[in-house]
């Protein structure tokens, strides 16, 4: 079916559907259903959450060797971050906004908390969303890039959606060691799970739902990735996600220690925790000065291939344009070649048949053209059809085509125009050209051409079939004279 959503851009990985559910919605066919599959996935997204309350999955302790980490498991972003990838930005962050709503409303989190603390897993979503363009993990040539780059940009988006995690310990004013785990263990598990779950499913069905979508809307994304500006936007997020995180956890330990150093019992125990404290605070001071300087190179080595990349496409296109010009005009009149012109005559005569329009063909011959070619030379005869090519341009209308038929004639289609109007296009060129005189060094060539018309029968089945009565009233004014009109 074809739709009337608008179509972004010209994508190359993902799909995007415009967020505009009640349009859609009243649209019907495919696209409502659409829209009714995106509804009942809120529907099922959306209450989901409360598992992890009532299961208590949050914080869960999990130990590796002599390694303790903390993990919890949070079912809609398994849904939600698919959502991202393949329908777009808002169709996911409304289900994950309301989710958090309501295992907060059920947490027993103060309301006025409630609203600002749903926005966390949206954040997370957004860096997802800022990846899209540049995570094609249905592209299966590029699949080792595709999952590494998933893997941190999931890491990143974890991170940026556990700020949550702070609001929560202030809103219910828990202390450090009930925030740690929850902290700890929304970025933890929001990481683990895109990596174990969505990754996989992602790679899997990528491709399938893609290629889904853009048969009921008919149109795919543009790439995010195409200014500096968001580039540079995304730079900075970058770095100060990594930034608040690197910070938070430095806090978090320094607090610790501080309740340690209140607990010391000698100067030598409060010593080693000051020591303790400064040890940790130094690395961490330079580990973020490195970040912020690796992010700066990465960055610029992005901005240069960028505008290499662009710089390349922008070549090509240019040739390819080039290339397309010189298969389609001819070199000496700058009109359309044969190929071109009857090509586009095939078209226009099928859809003036399928639209019951009118349309007609001139067929045009400079008149004596050999005895040109033989007394003046084979340069002369190039001067006078480029001379006869140029004023049958300028007698046409805007929408009018001009092709050089073959040698000395020419071929000239004329859409949604009847035989009277033809033949009103047909005397201006005639009389174009029949006042031209070319200079030559054996004197001046007066040039005179002689033309045929013909329009759309409604017996005409094909293109040859107009052709040929255009092209034998031109042999009938080449027989009455020359210099004249025929149809």
């Amino acid at each position: 079916m074809t739709s009337d959503i608008e179509p972004s851009s010209v994508s190359s990985h993902s799909m995007i559907v415009p967020f505009k559910p009640v349009s859609m919605f009243m649209q019907g066919g495919d696209v409502r259903r659409l829209v009714l599959f995106w509804l009942i996935s809120c529907v099922l997204i959306i209450p989901s959450s409360v598992i992890t309350r009532y299961l208590e999955w949050t914080g869960i302790q999990i130990s590796i060797g002599s390694v303790n980490f903390f993990i919890t498991i949070y079912i809609p972003m398994l849904f939600c971050i698919p959502l991202v990838f393949w329908m777009g930005y808002f169709w996911a962050a409304i289900p994950a906004y309301f989710s958090t709503f309501v295992v907060a409303y059920v947490g027993g989190m103060p309301v006025e908390w409630i609203f600002l603390f749903s926005f966390s897993n949206p954040l997370s979503l957004a860096f997802y969303y800022l990846s899209v363009s540049i995570v094609p993990l249905h592209d299966k040539k590029n699949t080792l890039v595709s999952v590494v780059s998933f893997i941190l940009i999931s890491l990143i988006a974890s991170l940026a959606g556990s700020t949550g995690s702070f609001i929560w310990a202030y809103a219910n004013q828990v202390g450090l060691n009930d925030a740690l785990p929850v902290w700890q263990g929304w970025w933890v598990g929001g990481w683990v799970q895109a990596i174990t779950f969505v990754l996989p499913v992602l790679y899997l069905f990528s491709s399938l739902v893609n290629q889904r979508i853009q048969e009921v809307h008919g149109s795919k994304r543009a790439r995010l990735f195409t200014s500096y500006k968001v580039m540079s936007f995304a730079a900075i997020v970058f770095v100060a996600v990594l930034a608040g995180y690197v910070i938070s956890a430095r806090n978090i330990g320094i607090r610790q220690l501080e309740q340690l150093k209140e607990s010391a019992n000698t100067p030598e125990h409060i010593v080693t925790i000051n020591n303790a404290i400064n040890g940790m605070s130094y690395p961490i001071y330079i580990l973020l000065l490195v970040m912020v300087a690796l992010t700066y190179l990465a960055y610029k080595a992005i901005v240069y291939w960028s505008q290499a990349l662009t710089n390349a496409n922008r070549l090509l296109t240019e040739k390819n344009l080039e290339l397309e010009r010189i298969a389609t005009i001819d070199s000496l009149t700058q009109l359309l070649n044969r190929r071109a012109v009857m090509t586009l005559a095939e078209a226009e005569f099928e859809r003036s048949r399928r639209v019951n329009n009118q349309v007609s063909v001139l067929m045009l011959d400079i008149d004596k053209f050999k005895r040109v070619n033989d007394v003046y030379g084979h340069l002369v005869g190039d001067s006078v059809i480029s001379s006869v090519a140029g004023l049958v341009k300028e007698s046409l209308r805007p929408y009018d085509i001009a092709g050089r038929y073959g040698g000395e004639e020419f071929m000239i289609l004329l859409p949604n125009t009847n035989l009277p109007d033809a033949l009103i296009v047909a005397q201006r060129i005639l009389e174009s050209v029949s006042g031209t005189v070319v200079s030559t060094e054996k004197g001046q060539l007066l040039v005179t051409v002689s033309i045929g018309g013909a329009s759309l029968n409604d017996g005409d089945v094909a293109l040859t079939a107009l052709l040929e009565r255009a092209d034998q009233a031109l042999l009938s004014a080449k027989a009455d004279g020359r210099n004249c009109i025929r149809y």
